[in-house]
């Protein structure tokens, strides 16, 4: 017999590689969880993406499955931008594929603006004086009329501090610790 996974969904490979960090500091077996990118947001609300999906859950081979999106902003996209859209747009996919018992969903974002992406759930987490550092450098390089600041957040901070950037234990990443922990179980 088959044993059956929990199934991550996530955006792309940065979100893969803190997902495993996060999945390794809660000491859950990787060889039960799979961690899938959807290869951006846009696609998490297109039928056509869970298609193979949706037969492995019937199959009995991913017993529930977390959803893990971007809130970004509802001025940038007011179908999927913001958390309460991207919450809405998420559930209707799920109600679609008749998963409703076996999915979760965590919208990434900063807890006090529900606004932004993980990389902005990282940067809350930080301590005042290494998060005020890393908004002024935001400050400064998005003046320049840069893509996006996602990538900007971590790879700044991971290049000027000699500690790591995730502050696990924080309680800005309760939700996300209890999503994986249900899903895992």
């Amino acid at each position: 017999m088959v044993k059956s996974k929990a199934l991550i969904l996530c955006e792309g490979g940065n979100d893969i590689g803190f997902l495993k960090k996060f999945c390794q500091y809660l000491k859950l077996d990787m060889k039960k969880i799979e961690i899938q990118k959807v290869s951006g947001k846009s696609n998490f609300f297109k039928e056509i993406t869970y298609a193979t999906i949706r037969q492995k859950i019937d199959r009995g081979l991913y017993s529930k499955v977390l959803f893990v999106i971007d809130a970004d902003y509802s001025t940038n996209d007011s179908t999927y931008g913001g958390f309460k859209n991207s919450t809405n747009e998420i559930e209707k996919i799920i109600k679609t594929l008749k998963i409703e018992t076996k999915s979760k969903i965590f919208i990434a974002c900063d807890p006090a603006t529900k606004e932004g992406n993980l990389e902005h759930l990282v940067l809350s987490t930080l301590e005042k004086e290494e998060r005020d550092c890393i908004l002024k450098l935001l400050d400064c390089v998005l003046e320049m009329d840069v893509h996006s600041d996602k990538k900007i957040v971590l790879s700044s901070y991971e290049a000027i501090f000699k500690e790591s950037p995730y502050n696990l234990p924080h309680e800005n990443f309760d939700e996300l610790r209890e999503s994986l922990l249900w899903v895992y179980n």
